[in-house]
């Protein structure tokens, strides 16, 4: 049995009041299409929420404000610009100095880092909840920090590397902490936390796949990077938010990929565990010397 951190608890985050939820119960059965509207509002519409931390960030680190969308998002940079770079991201509903606790370790590898407020999310503005959105955010980043080797990414933020991976973004290494593998359970799951009915839910599903793509090519996790990006995937056992089975899926489509599985530290507190930051910044460092050792010979075998 693994260690738990002391005064482990269940970190999901609250969507609906037990009212609320016995109330889209009813209105899922009565209203199914209108109550999918709602439903795919909320989604659209994640709690904002500032960090604690910003006025720290402000200080320590260099602030930017980038354009993405006509909208402006918040980003700090950290550490020397002519160092390996790492971006951190958030998830759906989170904020940029939830990542805070890494900063020191990768720091002190050698590492400079950038973490940013997705839009819709901190002190960013817009509106943004869905996985092209994320998949947006990050790209812009990258282009803003070219030197960008690597990414930590949480939740929606993980999925929405994993994804821009799968559509060419280049980076030499990836370390994605509670990310859901497959759309369709994780829409499943999200509807039965909030009392969907059937009807509800399908309605649901039909709404954001005609306002972005088919789930099921979402979820088909074809053309990844297997060859060029090495992977890190991190769950927590005690996850509410994104079931456990998620990590098999993604291991099993990522061939040459690590896995490392937490136990109490839930899908939030899991950005605060010292063993994950730990063994991602070790991941980080040697997946970038492992790069650097292999340059030369590319080159030797180009000329």
């Amino acid at each position: 049995m693994k260690n738990r951190p002391e005064n482990s608890t269940n970190d999901r985050i609250q969507l609906l009041t037990p009212a609320q939820r016995r109330w889209v119960m009813l209105s899922s059965r009565l209203f199914p299409g209108w109550t999918a509207r709602q439903a795919e509002a909320m989604l659209l519409r994640p709690p904002r929420k500032r960090g604690r931390a910003t006025e720290v960030l402000n200080a320590w680190g260099r602030p930017e404000t980038l354009s993405v969308g006509g909208h402006a998002m918040r980003l700090w940079h950290f550490g020397e610009a002519d160092r390996p770079h790492v971006v951190l991201v958030h998830g759906w509903g989170g904020y940029g100095a939830q990542l805070a606790p890494w900063l020191p370790v990768l720091l002190a590898q050698g590492f400079s880092v950038t973490l940013f407020d997705q839009l819709g999310h901190g002190d960013s503005e817009g509106r943004a909840g869905a996985l092209p959105d994320f998949i947006a955010s990050l790209r812009a980043v990258v282009e803003a920090v070219p030197q960008t080797r690597a990414v930590v990414a949480h939740s929606m933020g993980a999925a929405g590397a994993l994804h821009a991976l799968r559509e060419g973004l280049v980076l030499d290494a990836a370390v994605l902490i509670g990310s859901p593998a497959n759309f369709d359970i994780h829409l499943q799951t999200l509807s039965q936390r909030v009392g969907l009915g059937r009807r509800a839910h399908d309605s649901l599903q039909g709404r954001l796949e005609r306002r972005y793509r088919p789930i099921a090519e979402i979820d088909a996790l074809e053309g990844l990077p297997v060859g060029r990006t090495r992977a890190l995937f991190v769950h927590d056992e005690d996850d509410a938010e994104v079931d456990f089975s998620h990590l098999a899926r993604l291991h099993a489509a990522w061939p040459g990929s690590e896995a490392m599985v937490t136990q109490g530290w839930g899908h939030h507190r899991i950005l605060r565990a010292p063993e994950v930051i730990t063994r991602a910044a070790g991941f980080l460092a040697a997946a970038l010397q492992q790069e650097e050792r292999g340059q030369p010979e590319e080159d030797e075998e180009a000329a």
